[in-house]
């Protein structure tokens, strides 16, 4: 289908041409005509599909040039991803006439936003500065007819559901909304019901499964210094310009600091880091003045730039859908891309075993016998050596059949079998009904993560310092001791050595409370989310759901969509 088909103006026609916009993505094509009925719409959808334009382009077609007040409030939950936001709408507008979009984002001036607040249509923003500004009366919502909720999972993980909740306040009349998130838990759906009534459904695959052009390996940096390692390996792949990512704004600043002893040119981008100081860097590297950019998982959705060679996972984030949004940004457009993610210690091997699983990663082993570093005496044993070698692929999960029509029934039976959340339902050696969709986890089991920690009222989130650059993660499930864990989703129960271990213990890694024999367990690990009891939450995030109106059934926890809800394949 070509973009011509979805009815949009002349214009904006233009505009897409200009900039090689041909045909649109699965929401696009599906997310666009449903705007344009003045529909409200729930899009399940990640990074890289293309959901900006499928919003954008329908508030673009429906705004009055003429009206110079505020028609459209575009809501995201960090400065990238608002100003991201904004680039693409001054692209699709760029032959359009009397357009005035205003970002109003933490760390620029209020003065410079409150000036291009004046006959402006559409507001792009993030929460906490779009709510400053309704507080001042410098924003004004009564002429507002759409508001865009953009990555609604990550706006509620950083605190700032009463911002949400003060924005809808502030309407004074019926306005249409775009809700659009990765995943779909309890809050986001208690966001859909408290102010969307109803809606449409669109669910379209993660980038995840399709993307191909990444070429994804593993590095096991036990037994060496992982500085030194990263050093050689930028030498050995000749890495022009790439990203290096790390979990905390401690590790930045030493990474950069043995980066410049190396005479590599790098930049630092954190939550520490101004406006100002962001926005510069991010131009600086988009215009090659620097190769490597070195960055905290805060900023990993906004960072948007073509040509990344190579993706560096310092350590495994202490997220898996930070993991998706690292590798992401390599191989975009079509191009190869290579990421490298340093392993050592069995938590990391852990982490990555399950990332591995939950999205179909291909990802290979890459030695470094031959980089010239000498590796440490007990590294040598073969069998220490294949203890931190993770799974490099699942292809029984592959051959189990991954449905891709995505209109399958949620929840599903508790007893071997899991529904498949995109169509159809498969057997797993796990016993808990987790949702197949990598969304689909419950956030009440990760709600003490780093990142549903309060953070800034602008989105720059709050990120753990560690003195040293190691793979210590004290807030990752990934940190958790083998009492602790299931096998589940390892697929093997645990051998004779692992003397910590009990074949007692529950399946579900999520559903266990920490024993007493894990005396060594600090008590400041209680922020872990695998540690919650089973009790507080429902175990699946269909029955967890705030309750609807008396006319809509909503996720019934395995059969389909309330009456309310409809369901676009």
């Amino acid at each position: 289908m070509a973009f011509k088909k979805l009815e949009l103006n002349d214009s904006i026609l233009r505009s897409l041409e200009k900039n090689g916009f041909t045909k649109p993505t699965e929401i696009q094509e599906k997310g666009i005509p449903v705007f344009l009925e003045n529909k409200n719409l729930f899009g399940k959808s990640s990074t890289g599909t293309g959901k900006t334009a499928s919003f954008a382009l329908p508030i673009l077609h429906k705004i009055d040039v003429t009206d110079k007040k505020v028609q459209a409030v575009v809501m995201a939950p960090t400065r990238e991803l608002a100003l991201q936001i904004l680039d693409q709408f001054k692209k699709f507008s760029s032959m359009m006439t009397n357009v005035q979009i205003a970002p109003l984002i933490g760390g620029a001036r209020m003065g410079d936003q409150i000036a291009k607040l004046k006959n402006c249509q559409i507001v792009v923003g993030t929460p906490g500065r779009i709510n400053d500004h309704i507080n001042r009366k410098t924003l004004r919502l009564d002429n507002v007819k759409i508001i865009i909720l953009d990555e609604a999972d990550e706006m509620l993980k950083l605190g700032f559901k009463s911002d949400i909740d003060a924005v809808f306040n502030g309407v004074e009349n019926k306005v249409q909304i775009g809700l659009y998130s990765a995943t779909i838990s309890p809050k986001v759906l208690a966001i859909a019901n408290k102010y969307m009534g109803e809606y449409e459904f669109i669910e379209v695959q993660n980038q995840m499964d399709v993307n191909n052009n990444i070429n994804n390996t593993y590095v096991i940096t036990k037994g060496y210094k992982k500085e030194d390692v990263m050093v050689k390996l930028i030498e050995k792949h000749n890495m022009q310009r790439f990203i290096i990512f790390t979990n905390t704004r401690a590790n930045t600043t030493k990474i950069s600091r043995v980066l410049d002893q190396a005479g590599i040119k790098n930049e630092v981008i954190n939550g520490d880091k101004k406006q100002s100081q962001r926005t510069r860097v991010m131009r600086d590297f988009k215009t090659s003045r620097f190769r490597a950019l070195i960055a905290t998982d805060v900023v990993a959705r906004g960072i948007h730039v073509d040509g990344i060679d190579y993706v560096i996972n310092f350590e495994m984030p202490v997220d898996d859908e930070y993991f998706v949004h690292r590798i992401g940004r390599t191989g975009r457009n079509n191009e190869t891309g290579s990421t490298i993610t340093f392993i050592n210690s069995i938590n990391a091997v852990r982490h990555l075993n399950h990332v591995i699983k939950e999205f179909n990663l291909e990802i290979d082993e890459e030695l470094i016998d031959d980089i010239g570093l000498e590796k440490s005496k007990d590294m040598d044993r073969p069998e220490i050596h294949d203890k931190y070698r993770p799974r490099t692929s699942y292809a029984d999960r592959r051959d189990s059949g991954r449905g891709n029509s995505r209109g399958g029934s949620r929840g599903g039976s508790r007893d071997g079998q899991r529904s498949d959340s995109r169509g159809g339902s498969r057997s797993g050696s796990r016993d808990g009904s987790r949702s197949n969709s990598w969304g689909d986890k419950k956030p009440s089991s990760r709600s003490n993560s780093w990142s549903d920690r309060g953070a800034s009222r602008d989105g720059a989130q709050s990120e753990s310092r560690i003195n040293s650059i190691d793979d210590s993660r004290s807030n990752s499930w990934g940190d958790s001791k083998p009492s602790s864990r299931s096998n589940s989703w390892g697929d093997k129960k645990p051998s004779s050595r692992d003397g910590a271990r009990s074949d007692s213990r529950s399946n579900s890694w999520g559903d266990k409370k920490p024993s007493s024999r894990d005396g060594a367990r600090s008590e400041s690990r209680s922020n872990s989310w695998g540690d919650k009891k089973p009790s507080s939450r429902s175990n699946s995030w269909s029955d967890s759901k705030p309750k609807r109106s008396s006319n809509r059934d909503g996720f019934d926890g395995g059969s389909k969509p309330g009456k309310n809800f409809r369901n676009d394949k």
